[in-house]
C-alpha cells in the first residue's frame, strides 16, 4: 500500500471518529431534551453532562475541524443545562468569536449573555449581546434586548431596563419588566404586566421571586395574582402551598398577622406533612405563643415549636428563637427553677416573643415564688411597666412589702448608690446565667422522658 493511501485511510478513519463523536453528542442532546419534556429532570441532567463530555472530546481531538465551533456551542449549551455556567462561558465565547456561521454565532453569544447573567456578571452580559443587537434578525434582537434589559435591571438601571424589556416584546420578559416597574414605584402597572401572562404556563422559578419583588412591603399589590394563580389546574398542591406561604410572609412583614395566619393555616390544612406544612405550623405556633395570656396556654405550643426546630432549615429558623425562649421559661417554672432564671425568662418573653401578657404572668411567678429575694420588688416594678392600668397599685404593693428595697427607695428619690450597686450585681449574674448552655438549649432535667436538646441560632 502506498504512503498516500495510508494517509488517506487514516484521514478517513479520523473523519469517521469525528463524525461519530459529534453524532453521539447530538443524540445525547436529543435524549436530554426529551427527558426534560417528560419531566425526568435527573435523567436529563445526566444526559446533558454526557453530551458535554462528548462535545469536549470532539473539540480536543479535532481542533482544526470546520465543525469545531458546532462542538464548542454544543458543549457550552450542555454545560449551561447542567447549571455549570462558569464552565460553559469558555466554549461559548470561543464559538461566538470564531464561527463564520451567523446563526451559530448569534446562538452562542445569546447563550453566553444568559450565562453571564446567571453568574451575576451583568456588565459582561452587555458586552456579549452587543453584536447580536447589531447583526441579528428580529428574533435574535428580541432575545438580545431581553438579556440586556435583565442585565440593566441587575445593575439598577431601571428606566433603561424597562425600555429594553418593553422593546423586546418577549413574553418571558414580563417578570423582569414587572420588577423594573415596581422599583420605579409603579406597582399597579407591574401587577397588570403580570396579569397579562397569568394564563400561560406556570413557571414557579419566575413567579415566586417576581411576586416577592413586586409585593415586598406592598403585599396587597400581588394578593389578587396569588389568588388567581392558586386556582389554576396546573398549579399542584405543593406549588400552591409555596405561593400561599410566601404570600403569608409578605403580609407578616408589614404587620398583618391576621391575613398571614389565614395563609399559613391554608398551607397547614392542604399539605400537613410537607416541608411547607411544617413551616406553616411553625408560624402558627409562633402566633399562638405571641397571643397567649397565661402560661397554661403556652404549654402545648412549646413542644410544637421544639419539634419544628428538629425539622432543620427554614422551619427551624422560624421556630428556633421562640422555642428556645419558651423552653427556658418552662424549665424555670419547674420546682428547681431559680429567681434569676425566671426573671430573665420573663424578660426574654417580653423582648423576643413580644408577649407582654405572658411576660407579666412569669413576673407574677417571681413575686409569688421568690418573695423574699431582691428580685421580687424588681419584678413588681417591671410588672407595673407592663400593666400601666394597674401600675400605681403594683408600685403601692412594692412600697408596702419592700420599703427598704433599693428599688423602692430610688422611686422616692433616694438610695441611688445602693440601687446602682444592686443593678450591677444583678447584671453580672444575668450575664453569667445567659451564657450557660443548659439555660439556653434545653431542659434541666435528665432522664428517659427528657426532650432531646436542640441548639438554635440566636
Amino acid at each position: 500500500m502506498t504512503r498516500a493511501r495510508v494517509v488517506a485511510g487514516l484521514l478517513l478513519l479520523s473523519g469517521c471518529a469525528y463524525y461519530n463523536g459529534l453524532y453521539n453528542a447530538n443524540r445525547l442532546v436529543r435524549e436530554a431534551e426529551r427527558a426534560e419534556r417528560d419531566g425526568r429532570t435527573g435523567e436529563a441532567r445526566s444526559l446533558w453532562s454526557q453530551a458535554a463530555v462528548k462535545a469536549e472530546s470532539v473539540v480536543s481531538r479535532h481542533p482544526k475541524s470546520k465543525y469545531r465551533d458546532d462542538a464548542l456551542y454544543l458543549q457550552g449549551r450542555a454545560l449551561e443545562r447542567t447549571g455549570s455556567c462558569s464552565q460553559a462561558v469558555g466554549p461559548l465565547a470561543l464559538a461566538g468569536d470564531s464561527s463564520t456561521d451567523l446563526t451559530l454565532r448569534m446562538s452562542a453569544l445569546l447563550l453566553l449573555g444568559d450565562c453571564r447573567l446567571q453568574l451575576r456578571e451583568p456588565d459582561s452580559t452587555l458586552v456579549a449581546v452587543a453584536p447580536a443587537l447589531d447583526e441579528g434578525d428580529a428574533e435574535v434582537r428580541s432575545r438580545a434586548l431581553l438579556l440586556r434589559g435583565r442585565a440593566l435591571l441587575q445593575l439598577g438601571r431601571n428606566e433603561e431596563a424597562l425600555e429594553d424589556l418593553s422593546a423586546s416584546g418577549a413574553r418571558e420578559g414580563a417578570y423582569a419588566k414587572a420588577v423594573a416597574l415596581a422599583r420605579l414605584d409603579r406597582r399597579d402597572e407591574a401587577a397588570a404586566t403580570l396579569a397579562a401572562v397569568i394564563d400561560g404556563p406556570y413557571l414557579e422559578a419566575s413567579w415566586l421571586p417576581t411576586l416577592d419583588s413586586v409585593g415586598i412591603g406592598h403585599p396587597q399589590a400581588v394578593a389578587g395574582l396569588v389568588d388567581r394563580l392558586a386556582v389554576q389546574p396546573e398549579v399542584r398542591d405543593g406549588a400552591r402551598a409555596r405561593l400561599w406561604l410566601a404570600d403569608g410572609e409578605r403580609w407578616l412583614s408589614v404587620g398583618d398577622s391576621v391575613t398571614a395566619e389565614r395563609r399559613f393555616a391554608s398551607v397547614r390544612d392542604m399539605v400537613p406533612d410537607s416541608l411547607e406544612g411544617h413551616e406553616a405550623r411553625a408560624y402558627l405556633a409562633v402566633f399562638g405563643a405571641q397571643r397567649a395570656e397565661r402560661w397554661q396556654q403556652v404549654v402545648p405550643l412549646v413542644d410544637s415549636l421544639r419539634a419544628a426546630t428538629q425539622q432543620g432549615g427554614r422551619t427551624s429558623r422560624i421556630a428556633g428563637k421562640h422555642a428556645s425562649v419558651l423552653t427556658r421559661a418552662r424549665n424555670q417554672l419547674e420546682s428547681d427553677g431559680t429567681p434569676m432564671g425566671l426573671f430573665l425568662a420573663a424578660e426574654d418573653v417580653r423582648d423576643s416573643v413580644r408577649n407582654w401578657a405572658l411576660a407579666g404572668s412569669l413576673l407574677e411567678q417571681v413575686v409569688e415564688r421568690h418573695a423574699a429575694t431582691v428580685l421580687a420588688p424588681k419584678a413588681l416594678l417591671a410588672l407595673a411597666a407592663l400593666r400601666p392600668d394597674v401600675g400605681d397599685s403594683l408600685v403601692g404593693v412594692m412600697r408596702q412589702r419592700y420599703p427598704e428595697s433599693p428599688y423602692t427607695l430610688v422611686l422616692a428619690g433616694g438610695g441611688g448608690a445602693a440601687f446602682e450597686a444592686l443593678e450591677d450585681s444583678l447584671r453580672q449574674a444575668a450575664t453569667g446565667r445567659r451564657g450557660l448552655r443548659d439555660e439556653t438549649e434545653g431542659p434541666r432535667r435528665r432522664g428517659a422522658d427528657s426532650v432531646r436538646r436542640v441548639r438554635n441560632d440566636p
